[in-house]
């Protein structure tokens, strides 16, 4: 995520933070404005803790996330925790980082120490890029329930029309 270039005097700390920021790769001169934070949460029960900040100047490219995603993999799993998934957004450095871990449409698995873990992508970005190629693009299918076997098109209106129509009653 974007954040504001800050700088300022750690007294906690006795250093100048506010610049880049990468964990185990050290700290650089350059002003961090992006924010990259990792996340576990409990599958059987409601807990979620923040493991690990890069702070970077830029967007962190997909070999870099593919490291830090390495070190926070590696740090769970010293502590006894089993990850199972993870879960990213759909911004092109983080397909190309899915990618270079290895998993594919039919697999969507990668190994890290002898343990398959999933790959996903965020509901509410799947979200939006369904709803981002609707307005741009029309769908073509073919239905397996019409006879006739001709393609069927589904557009972005036949969403927006029975939207527009029945938001009137769900008030």
């Amino acid at each position: 995520m974007s954040i504001r270039e800050n700088v300022w005097f750690s007294q906690i700390f006795y250093c100048v933070e506010g610049f880049e920021d990468l964990g185990s790769q050290g700290r650089m001169c350059n002003f961090a404005n992006h924010a990259l934070v990792s996340l576990v949460h409990g599958l059987h029960q409601k807990w979620n803790h923040l493991v690990a900040y890069y702070l970077s100047c830029g967007s962190t490219k997909a070999e870099r996330l593919v490291q830090f995603l390495n070190d926070v993999l590696g740090a769970c799993q010293n502590v006894g925790l089993h990850v199972v998934a993870t879960v990213c957004d759909m911004g092109t450095n983080s397909v190309k980082a899915i990618k270079l871990l290895g998993p594919t449409r039919s697999e969507p698995f990668f190994q890290f120490q002898n343990q398959a873990i999933a790959t996903i992508y965020d509901p509410p970005h799947l979200l939006q890029y369904t709803h981002n190629l609707f307005l741009k693009y029309d769908v073509q299918f073919k239905s397996e329930h019409l006879e006739n076997h001709l393609p069927v098109i589904s557009k972005w209106e036949h969403i927006e029309k029975p939207y527009k129509h029945n938001r009137y009653f769900m008030i």
